[in-house]
């Protein structure tokens, strides 16, 4: 039988127990999540003081954790309360699961939370607040103590399983692995940036400066090889080239073919077809290119890398990505 995936792991473990859950590397970078939000955290890091609070409480934790190579819990200064557990590989510390769970029956009171909340920071919409506190989740002790235990079990499965080996990935490097495994389909930067658990903005710049082109450009340069290849070794007809290297429409194809190529795909194919002796050029360097390719930022096509668009992402494990620790 084989092993689950982390995906699938934190699947399970959120649908049982209701809770937030991520695996956070030792970059402090979001590598897998599962989550349905929760709004109180929301509210609260509308405050950039009470932000910082909460990503200094984490770092904190974060730290206890290492140190004590083990589960750690502990209340967030807002009342809520996380857990984190340490991932191991060679008896190192290399990835933490982070689950933000929730309040304790008969401990913190809606009042005493909206207490807390508006004492730091008293320019919080009072109504919003008190609506996200109501929906808290809420457990009794013993049951937030049964699923802050399973998460050692979690730990240790995913270590014998040696799930973690791509989390010492760059950014630009998993963005590149999944361009090549989705080249045929419509490549979206908010679709990225959700399976990477990252912004937009966070995957271009670091695209850019690992690489010296954008996203767009990099997908377009990937599609063009392919589509040289098909042409020179495949008897397929250009209307299923095109859509295999993820142009659905051949016009378009056709276009940015020609301006890369400096001619038809109909015309490359006939000098340079499966049926013809004569070798492709070598290119050195490609014409620019429209610089959208179908990487699309939802259903519009984006034109260039300065995509300023936030991926809302739960604030209740995503301000971890900023804590240091030694």
């Amino acid at each position: 039988m084989s092993s689950l995936k982390i995906e699938d792991i934190l699947q399970c473990y959120h649908e049982i127990s209701g809770m937030d859950v991520a695996i956070v590397n030792s970059k402090n970078r979001i590598i897998a999540r599962r989550y349905s939000g929760t709004p109180y955290c929301s509210e609260i890091h509308r405050s950039q003081k009470c932000l910082d609070m909460c990503i200094k409480s984490d770092c904190r934790g974060l730290c206890a954790a290492k140190e004590k190579k083990g589960l750690h819990m502990y209340k967030c200064p807002f009342g809520a309360y996380e857990a984190l557990m340490p991932i191991f590989k060679d008896d190192e510390v290399v990835a933490y699961i982070f689950v933000g769970m929730g309040i304790i029956d008969d401990r913190e009171s809606p009042v005493e939370l909206m207490e807390s909340a508006l004492a730091v920071s008293p320019t919080l919409n009072k109504r919003s607040l008190e609506k996200s506190i109501a929906v808290m989740p809420r457990y009794s002790k013993e049951k937030l103590d049964a699923f802050a235990n399973l998460l050692p079990m979690m730990s240790e499965y995913i270590e014998a399983n040696n799930l973690l080996s791509d989390t010492d990935l760059t950014i630009g490097q998993l963005i590149k692995t999944y361009v090549k495994n989705n080249l045929s389909q419509k490549i979206t930067l908010s679709d990225l940036a959700w399976k990477l658990h990252c912004s937009t903005v966070t995957l271009t710049e670091h695209f850019k400066r690992e690489y010296n082109m954008t996203i767009m450009e990099y997908v377009m340069k990937k599609r063009m090889d392919k589509a040289e290849k098909m042409l020179a070794n495949s008897e397929l007809s250009i209307r299923e080239i095109s859509e295999a290297c993820g142009f659905p429409d051949i016009e378009y194809f056709s276009r940015c073919f020609k301006l890369s190529h400096g001619m038809s795909p109909s015309a490359w194919k006939k000098l340079y077809g499966p049926n013809n002796v004569k070798k492709p050029p070598m290119r050195i360097k490609s014409t620019v290119l429209p610089s959208d390719g179908y990487v699309q930022e939802d259903e519009t096509e984006v034109e260039s890398e300065e995509v300023e668009m936030e991926v809302e992402l739960d604030d209740s494990v995503d301000h971890i990505k900023s804590a240091e620790i030694d």
